[in-house]
């Protein structure tokens, strides 16, 4: 009886021969190929990542400012007297006297950054004025405060001079001697507060000049401090200025007794 012959199952079959060492070593080097190719696209994809990051403008990042404190703004408002965040002539050294009220309609307070004019809050009190000056070296210093309608506003009113003044670099700034091309450039120190902005004005035409000043928002009061002379002011001049009205008016926080690792009031 003649046995007849079932064709192998799929498990059954043989394996196939081997490829002849041509074909195998094609395959070897087409897989080489294909992860080279593979690596070569995550380089370029992690370099695309890392050339975005590089040359994203460092300005647009945003960071806090080192020691500075954030208030607890809510918990300020309506314990403030506008008076007491004027500059006071115990705040200042000894040579500075009582100067020209004529000059404080040249404050910050109101004035054009940049050629853009940040309207100011709503204001419940008149605009407080403080006018002083130094015999000996021809500077003028003008203290602003104004009380405003909410807290926030304040601050919105800080954020937009500081969106302001990154619109230009040189502009014509309001002068005691009328608009003067002047330059903008950084704040002579550190803020004290977050809800604060500052700059140099350094004029690029005769009368040569030179405008440091700061706005703050505090509770429910905007303040302002500027100080125009031939040259810059002392070194942390306006610092110290800053820090005296801030200790009147937030001593728990920036009284001598306050811990000075302090950088965060709660709420704010």
């Amino acid at each position: 009886m003649t046995a007849t012959s079932t064709p192998p199952t799929a498990r059954q079959r043989r394996p196939a021969k081997p490829r002849g060492p041509i074909v195998r070593a094609f395959y070897r080097a087409r897989l080489q190929l294909a992860r080279v190719v593979a690596l070569l696209l995550l380089l370029a994809v992690s370099g695309m990542a890392l050339g975005l990051v590089l040359s994203f403008p460092i300005s647009r990042l945003q960071f806090s400012p080192s020691g500075a404190i954030r208030l607890d703004q809510a918990n300020l408002v309506g314990q403030l007297e506008a008076e007491s965040a004027l500059v006071a002539a115990e705040d200042l050294p000894v040579e500075w006297v009582p100067g020209d009220p004529a000059l404080g309609g040249f404050g910050l307070l109101g004035s054009t950054f940049c050629g853009t004019t940040v309207e100011l809050p709503t204001a419940l009190s008149d605009d407080k004025v403080v006018v002083f000056q130094n015999p000996s070296t021809g500077s003028v210093l003008i203290g602003q405060s104004l009380r405003i309608d909410k807290w926030q506003a304040g601050r919105d009113y800080v954020a937009q001079v500081d969106r302001a003044l990154k619109d230009c670099d040189e502009f014509y700034a309001s002068g005691f001697s009328g608009p003067i091309r002047s330059r903008i450039e950084d704040p002579p120190g550190s803020p004290a507060i977050t809800d604060s902005v500052g700059a140099t004005y350094r004029s690029l035409e005769e009368p040569l000049r030179v405008t440091e000043w700061t706005i703050l928002a505090v509770g429910d009061l905007l303040l302002a401090v500027s100080v125009t002379g031939l040259e810059e002011s002392p070194e942390q001049f306006l610092d110290t200025v800053e820090n005296r009205i801030l200790t009147r008016l937030d001593p728990a926080d920036f009284a001598p007794s306050a811990s000075s690792t302090t950088t965060t009031a709660p709420g704010g």
